[in-house]
């Protein structure tokens, strides 16, 4: 009986991937252990990895479509066997959707439009349009992205690698690389236009295929393609096996062949002068993807760190010029960008859907702001926020009850202790997310929070890298606010509002003196943390800031 490879899941957010490109073909003999496809996910590009001997009787997914998690992409089995009904479904399925609304009632579905969207295009992989590139998905989040700038125009030669496009997405900006060879035929989603998750955002015509003399045409088609990412998606069978991705290092380049790397790579190697061809690639096919380029960064390999500054040195200080007296000009219309959407949508979800409580405390910070100026004076990067995180999450490692997180009717009650720090970005918020931060020292977890909030300014974090924990530190002291309410990040169940260390009058001893004091705002989701409970964990917050030498046991 034939075996389906299907589509696997590989993080808590992945929902579909993209076959970028098959490594066998059908009727190849296949081995346990062969890479079969490279797939696009939404954090990497790795391969999908046979674990039976037998023929590749089967391609249900072509290169450049998209399957959901568990779908079958491909069938193998002994040499001739034939593969039961419902394999070729999936090629079929997309023909549903764009179905003419004025066909007569008794059978719509039967009759396709030929000429319709550019979705139905990947199902046909030499004709029509040619092959579809798809606008990926790169974060939980992420439903449409836009489309910033093209980096070449149609009719333009590109090579499997190119960066094609720019796009904008509601976490990051990146680029859209071509995993082909080819002519770019048509663009069909124009500069500053959205398209959704899946949707085509141009053609290329297959190097050796006669490239039609199509210019790049506006195309107003985004409703239709958010129905090509299911159309390789039927119910997976009973007992079907769902195969691991393989990851092997590589050369990124070898004998002189072309350096395969991915567009964040490029892009972090150029701003700070790092040479891609002394990197070993660890993606599929040796490419070298962004953590090979942050290890080959820590082994002290870049030449200009400096460049790195640049970008950021253009933004600062920018502010608008004065207008003359006397003159009103019209309000801007500035549409949305797509993280201020999913942060708009977000909220409105949140406020009214989490039932907030708030617990504020006052915490005197002479002996945290010593620690500091001790750091200093050692030459030793430490903030007081860096502290604080230490402190939130070695109160919560105390406070089992508060690291939890509500996920559907279930209560996630978590075994490590990783904090949150909301970093505020050109567009937005973000928070990264600091692992294990209760067994880190200082050092280590200011070095993180720094590398991780200058990642996030440059919208270069992986989605891993911003998901998960269970509480959040949101500090706005260095803007000198004393006091503020934040609101939960779900499915996290708790965020920490942490305003400016001041002066204040306390009395002591009958006397009045001056201290440096802190304001702690705790909001908890009451749907899984009770008022007491956290007080307690506010308590132990206290006390570990008052006395940080507790930090240490």
């Amino acid at each position: 009986m034939a075996t389906p490879i299907q589509m696997p899941s590989l993080s808590p957010t992945m929902k579909e991937g993209k076959i970028v490109k098959w490594l066998k073909k059908v009727g190849d003999k296949i081995a346990s252990g062969d890479a079969i496809a490279e797939v696009e996910t939404d954090k990497s590009n790795l391969e999908v990895e046979a674990y039976d001997d037998g023929f590749l009787l089967e391609i249900s997914v072509p290169e450049g479509e998209v399957a959901t998690v568990g779908a079958p992409i491909g069938y193998l089995g002994a040499k001739g066997e034939k593969v039961s009904g419902g394999a070729a479904a999936p090629a079929a399925a997309p023909q549903k959707t764009e179905a003419p609304k004025a066909a007569a009632p008794s059978a719509p579905k039967a009759e396709a439009p030929a000429a319709k969207p550019p979705a139905q295009a990947p199902a046909a992989t030499g004709s029509g349009e040619g092959i579809a590139i798809l606008m990926p998905s790169l974060s939980p989040t992420m439903k449409e992205g836009k489309i910033i700038k093209w980096l070449k125009k149609a009719g333009d030669k590109v090579s499997s690698g190119d960066a094609i496009a720019e796009v904008e997405t509601d976490k990051s900006n990146l680029e859209v690389e071509a995993y082909d060879d080819g002519t770019l035929a048509r663009i069909v989603v124009n500069e500053g236009d959205m398209a959704t998750v899946g949707a085509p955002i141009a053609f290329l015509t297959p190097k050796g295929a006669k490239a039609g003399a199509t210019a790049p045409a506006a195309a107003p088609k985004a409703p239709a393609p958010q129905q090509a990412p299911a159309a390789a998606a039927p119910s997976a069978p009973a007992g079907a096996q769902v195969v691991p991705l393989r990851r092997e290092a590589a050369p990124a380049a070898s004998g002189g062949g072309r350096l395969r790397a991915s567009p964040l790579a490029k892009r972090i190697a150029q701003e700070r002068g790092l040479d891609l061809a002394q990197v070993r690639g660890t993606g599929p096919l040796g490419r070298v993807v962004k953590r090979d380029v942050e290890q080959a960064l820590g082994q002290g390999l870049a030449k200009a760190p400096a460049q790195a500054a640049a970008p950021q040195a253009k933004k600062a200080g920018a502010q608008p010029e004065a207008r003359a007296f006397g003159t009103r000009p019209e309000p801007q219309a500035v549409p949305m960008s797509s993280m201020r959407k999913v942060i708009g949508q977000r909220m409105s979800e949140v406020k009214p859907g989490v039932p907030h409580f708030y617990l504020t405390v006052e915490v005197e910070m002479e002996a945290a702001v010593k620690i500091r100026e001790e750091a200093k004076a050692l030459d030793v990067k430490v903030s007081v926020n860096d502290i604080i995180v230490k402190a939130a999450a070695i109160a919560l490692r105390r406070s089992p009850k508060m690291n939890v997180s509500l996920q559907g009717d279930q209560v996630l009650h978590y075994g490590t202790v990783d904090v949150g720090i909301a970093v505020a970005i050109e567009d937005g918020l973000i928070t990264p997310i600091i692992r294990d931060a209760d067994l880190k020292g200082l050092q280590t977890i200011s070095a993180e929070s720094r590398d991780m909030a200058e990642r996030a300014r440059k919208r270069a974090l992986k989605p891993a890298e911003y998901t998960g924990g269970s509480l959040t530190v949101s500090n706005l002291g260095m803007y000198g606010i004393d006091q503020f309410i934040a609101v939960i990040n779900p499915p996290q169940s708790a965020i920490l509002a942490v305003g400016a260390v001041a002066e204040k009058a306390v009395a002591r001893d009958g006397q009045v003196v001056v201290r440096k004091v802190m304001t702690v705002t705790l909001s908890g989701d009451h749907r899984v943390i009770d008022g007491a409970t956290g007080a307690e964990y506010l308590r132990e917050l206290k006390g570990l800031l008052e006395h940080p030498t507790r930090l240490l046991f």
